[in-house]
This record gives C-alpha cells, structure tokens and sequence, in this order.
C-alpha cells in the first residue's frame, strides 16, 4: 500500500514546486482512492504514472478551492485515457463524495459543456455524511464531520475527516479542522496520520497527541500554512521536541509505502 502526495500547499498564493491538497491511496492491487483534489492534481499524477482506470473512489473533503479546484482535471484525464489506450467501448465505473449536495449538479453541468466527462463511464456521486462510510471487500473509509466550517444549528456539517483501514493499516487524514482533538481517539492508534498544518501551528499540534497518549505510527503533515514554508527547519525542530520524535513535512510528488 502507497500514499502518493499530489500537493501540499494550503490555500495561500502559489508557491514554487507545491500545488494544493491532493493525495492519493494505492493498494497493492493498484486501485486508487483519491483524498482532495486540488490545482494540476491529475498533472502531478499522471507523470507519477498513476492508472486513472484503476480510480475506485474520489472524495473531496470540504468544498474550497484548495481542496476541489483540481476535479475537472481528474475527470479530462481519465476521459482522455480512453483516447490513448485507444478504447472507447470497455466501461468502467468509479464514485465520487462531495461535501454538500449543491456541488455536483454545476460540477457535472460544467464538466460535460467543457467536454471533459469521461466516455463509457458511470459516475456514481454520493453525499459524505457525519457517521457514513464508503466499505468493499478491500477497504473501509469512515467520514467525520467537522468545524473547519461554520453551519447553523441543525445544519448539516460540511467539513470532513476520514479513516482508511485497509490490508492491515489504517491512516487518518484530518482534511481542514477547527481543532485536533476532532479527530483525537482517531488518532489514540493509527499507524500514519496525515495533518494540515495550515490552521495550526504543526508543534502546537505534536504536543497534543503527546498529552493525550496518541500511538501514531508515522506523522506526515501537508497542507502547508506558512510556519512549514518560510521555516521549515525551526518547525521541524520544535515538532521533534513536542511530540518526541520525528514528522515528516510532505513534499508534492512524495511516495510513502506502508
């Protein structure tokens, strides 16, 4: 199993070598689940030699543009495979979650004017629910809402975090969130955590799971605020000396194998 960081960049203005959040879980069998979808995702993917066909699932964990900008692009690539793999009849399927349910009708509208919906493709889109899930016979992937954006009371919760617990593992990714410890018995035991650091100061957040007695196996924080980008080094530093041991700031085009 592989994660494959696609951007690393929170929502602040370009920087040089990093696009925003995207990620990608491979299984051993090469099916692909993609977390977030942000700018040149599918660029950075596809000269990672990613297989577009073996998409199983796509799910956008908030709806800002750092996070989804990217989605048109995945769906162009994956419909010109079909082009380049000169094979227009063989059909294939994959499922999309969105946040809020105002989003697919104008993504899907868009998508099809721009002529970048994929031939012979059923697209099964689907709303992320507080408590849902997504579960075949070779991953389960828990959402959980959070209050990286603010809703009314009543309202349903449009920010999401996930648990993935497959061939063995599990790894938690936070997406956007208000605070750790909306995800802290997630991450009491896991064996990667993937942490934004862009709402955050990522030692704040190191001294957290230390407090609370959090058995994360490996730490990778992404989504990068500007703490990790104008200093790296004095970040990486204060995070050791917090949680104990080491993290991992991601780079895009980084490849992590579990």
């Amino acid at each position: 199993m592989k994660i494959h960081v696609l951007g690393s960049l929170s929502g602040t203005e370009p920087f040089k070598n990093r696009q925003h959040t995207a990620w990608v879980l491979e299984l051993d069998n090469g099916h692909l689940y993609w977390f977030d979808a942000g700018e040149n995702c599918s660029h950075t993917g596809y000269l990672k030699g990613l297989d577009f066909f073996n998409i199983k699932a796509i799910f956008i964990s908030h709806p800002h543009y750092d996070h989804m900008a990217g989605l048109l692009n995945i769906f162009s690539v994956y419909s010109k495979m079909h082009y380049i793999e000169q094979d227009t009849t063989t059909w294939r399927d994959f499922d999309v979650f969105m946040p809020v349910p105002e989003l697919w009708e104008p993504f899907e509208s868009l998508t099809r004017t721009l002529a970048a919906w994929p031939p012979v493709t059923e697209v099964r889109n689907h709303l992320l629910t507080d408590g849902g899930k997504f579960e075949n016979d070779e991953i389960k992937i828990e959402f959980r809402g959070n209050c990286h954006i603010k809703t009314q009371p009543g309202e349903p919760l449009k920010s999401f975090s996930f648990r993935i617990s497959a061939e063995g593992k599990t790894v938690v990714y936070s997406g956007d969130i208000a605070d750790p410890d909306e995800i802290g018995d997630w991450s009491k035991a896991c064996d990667v955590l993937l942490m934004e650091s862009g709402h955050h100061h990522p030692w704040d957040v190191c001294k957290y799971w230390r407090e609370n007695a959090c058995n994360i196996g490996q730490v990778i924080f992404m989504h990068h605020g500007r703490d990790v980008l104008y200093m790296p080094t004095e970040s990486k530093i204060r995070c050791r000396r917090a949680l104990g041991k080491e993290v991992i700031f991601a780079q895009d085009g980084m490849t992590f194998d579990l």
